[in-house]
């Protein structure tokens, strides 16, 4: 398999792609991630903070994933193709440092050195360091397609729809928002298989509509949709994801909405503050170790300062 320069530099390049993991009961969830390409050892590093591990726990039992390389924002690779890998993904069982990875972190900060300011922060580093300890995950690409490109990003505006919202109310926001999702499922060989998809209504509103640039080669059945979009900048997003079923074939498809995966007891997906946020962060790091029995890392937060 021949990387060359053009795809070397958008797998460097993109600072948020979409990774699609198989689920325990044989369905597909597809995360926003920012990820390093290791050119020397043609691998492809991932992380998350040990509170959202369910993606680890995924590679885990199935280590088939897929990474879609389709929105360029602040990159300055915004006329370039569509990029999807697939691979084989391994993630360790340890908690990592910034230290006991930090290649990923340079690469992260030469992307966006505004992280090394945030990192240098005392009170950051005394209320987040939960954030800091990660999940490695290093993914081995197996085959590598060139896709027609898709608009991606949308309207910036993070909170149009307050978080738990009815599942058909976030959609139609969706739909109106973001020119494209990204659809999906696996293929008829079981491996995960992701595209951009421009999404409407269908004529009785009961499903959505579904057309991408080029036949789908998944199979009917478990699927999802995602959209985001990201200013360019570290923690500045917005995600909705919606889980149902997909039927179809080539480039036409229907998808049957069901659920939002994560969503709490109290329908938001999301802690109410960003305190709450910070305690809510916390407490599953910290369970997340204690079910592991590993003991949370010292973080050396030279890394990102460079001795200062």
């Amino acid at each position: 398999m021949h990387i060359d320069t053009d795809l070397s530099e958008v797998l460097a390049g993109v600072r948020v792609l979409e990774l699609t993991t198989v689920t325990a009961k044989g369905g597909v969830n597809t995360r926003p991630m920012s990820s390093v390409w290791l050119p020397e050892r043609r691998q492809i590093m991932l992380t998350t903070p040990t509170a959202y591990s369910q993606k680890v726990l995924n590679i885990r039992r199935d280590g088939r994933v897929a990474l879609l390389y389709s929105d360029f924002t602040g990159s300055g690779l915004e006329q370039r193709r569509t990029v999807l890998v697939r691979g084989i993904a391994t993630a360790p069982d340890v908690v990592a440092a910034p230290q006991d990875i930090a290649e990923y972190w340079h690469g992260l900060m030469r992307r966006n050195p505004g992280l090394a300011e945030e990192a240098a922060d005392p009170a950051r580093q005394a209320a987040m360091d939960w954030y800091y300890w990660r999940l490695p995950i290093i993914v081995e690409p197996q085959r590598i397609d060139v896709l027609r490109a898709t608009p991606a990003g949308g309207k910036w505006d993070a909170a149009a729809i307050p978080d738990g919202a009815p599942l058909n109310v976030q959609i139609d926001d969706a739909l109106t928002r973001y020119p494209s999702a990204v659809f999906a499922a696996r293929d008829d060989k079981g491996h995960p298989y992701s595209v951009r998809a421009y999404v409407s209504r269908s004529e009785t509103g009961s499903s959505l509509r579904l057309r991408t640039e080029e036949p789908f080669p998944g199979v009917p059945g478990p699927a999802n949709l995602l959209w985001h979009q990201h200013n360019g900048r570290s923690g500045d997003m917005a995600v909705l994801l919606v889980a149902g079923v997909a039927d179809g074939a080539g480039r036409e498809w229907t998808f049957s909405a069901e659920r939002i995966p994560g969503t709490r007891p109290s329908g938001r997906h999301e802690p109410a503050s960003f305190e709450e946020w910070i305690e809510d962060g916390r407490a599953r790091s910290l369970a997340y170790a204690e079910r592991a029995g590993i003991a949370v890392p010292e973080i050396d937060w030279s890394v990102f300062t460079g001795g200062r």
